[in-house]
C-alpha cells in the first residue's frame, strides 16, 4: 500500500534554488543559531534538489555546485530522523504532508524551527520560521 498516497506527486523531479531571490537569510540564521561558518557554506550556494518516492519513503538527492559527491537522504513521513544539513548542522527532523503541503519540523544543536514547502505549478516555495523570524526560499523545476 502505498503510504504517501500521491501528496508527493508535485514535488517529484528536480528543483534549483534561486538564491538571489532568498529573503530573511541573515536574520533567520539568527533566529536558529547557525554559526558563521555554517553560513558562509550555504549562504549562496546553488544546488539541485531530486525528489523521488517510493511506496513508503521519500528519497532526496541534493547536487551542491562545486561538490563532487551528492548529499543522499530518505525518509517516511511522520517518522523523526537523523541527518547533517547542507549548512553541516546535525538535525533532526519530522516531515509531514498535508494535502499537497510539506510540513518540516527541525531540530539541531542550536535551535528548532518549522518549514512549509508548497509547489505551484514549476515553482516551490519554503518558508521557514522561527520564533516569529522568517526566511523565503524559491525553487524552480528544472
Amino acid at each position: 500500500m502505498d503510504v504517501l498516497s500521491g501528496a508527493t506527486d508535485a514535488y517529484e523531479g528536480k528543483w534549483e534554488i534561486l538564491t538571489e531571490e532568498t529573503k530573511g537569510f541573515e536574520e533567520f540564521s539568527d533566529a536558529i543559531g547557525r554559526p558563521e561558518e555554517n553560513r558562509t557554506h550555504v549562504r549562496n550556494q546553488v544546488y539541485v534538489v531530486e525528489y523521488k518516492k517510493d511506496v513508503n519513503n521519500v528519497n532526496v538527492t541534493v547536487e551542491m555546485q562545486g561538490v563532487s559527491t551528492p548529499k543522499t537522504f530518505s525518509w517516511t513521513p511522520g517518522v523523526e530522523f537523523n541527518y547533517v544539513g547542507l549548512d553541516r548542522a546535525n538535525m533532526k527532523s519530522t516531515i509531514r504532508w498535508d494535502g499537497n503541503v510539506c510540513r518540516e519540523d527541525h531540530a539541531s544543536e542550536t535551535g528548532k524551527w518549522t518549514a512549509i514547502r508548497t509547489v505551484d505549478g514549476d515553482s516551490m516555495t519554503l518558508t521557514s520560521e522561527c520564533n516569529g523570524v522568517t526566511m523565503v526560499e524559491k525553487f524552480k523545476r528544472v
